[in-house]
């Protein structure tokens, strides 16, 4: 999950089909809000959850500090401005304060809470009371986190992958660049 109000991946679908993205995803190198697709690789900025103050944005940087303190300053890898950058137009620091890039993956045993059996009975019940709310368009369905992905894995599993032509463009000649000639990609 991004703490930013959008993923960097979807400016690059955004990008990649020509399209302008919503405002309260991204700021100019000037800070003014934009809905310039390329304004990351401008210079700009992602936007935390919430985009900005009237929208709680507050919220989704409490969340970034988190995923950074626990992922960098906790693992001992990098943190911050040194954080190196995951996308390739960025610049990366001259100086660490870590090493590398951290993850953190957190674990709870929940029978040290509650009976095993307990917290799947109410964790049921939990999304049944979820799915059971009340909704603004009744032809919409209340999904619960992680629901999303899973059907769209199923539907994956199923009918495949479906690239955007530049994609398949971009795989083809990273292919010819190192001699792989079996890429194969169904009409």
């Amino acid at each position: 999950m991004a703490t930013s109000a959008a993923a960097n991946g979807k400016l690059e679908i955004a990008q990649r089909k020509g399209l302008e993205i919503p405002e309260g995803w991204a700021l100019t190198k000037d800070g003014k809000q934009t809905n310039n697709a390329f304004a990351v690789k401008e210079g700009g900025t992602l936007l935390p959850l919430g985009s900005d103050a009237e929208h709680g944005y507050h919220k989704g940087y409490a969340l970034g500090s988190l995923v950074d303190v626990f992922s960098g300053v906790l693992s001992g890898a990098n943190f911050g401005m040194w954080v190196p950058p995951f996308v390739s137009f960025l610049e990366k620091q001259k100086a660490e304060m870590g090493k590398g890039i951290g993850h953190f993956i957190g674990a709870m045993r929940i029978d040290a809470f509650r009976p095993k059996e307990d917290f799947i009975t109410s964790m049921e019940k939990w999304i049944e009371g979820l799915k059971a709310l009340k909704r603004l368009d009744e032809n919409t369905e209340i999904l619960y986190p992680g629901e999303p992905e899973h059907i769209t894995q199923l539907i994956r599993e199923k009918e495949g992958i479906p690239l955007n032509p530049k994609v398949i463009e971009e795989l083809k000649k990273i292919g010819e660049e190192y001699s792989i000639s079996t890429i194969q990609f169904l009409p």
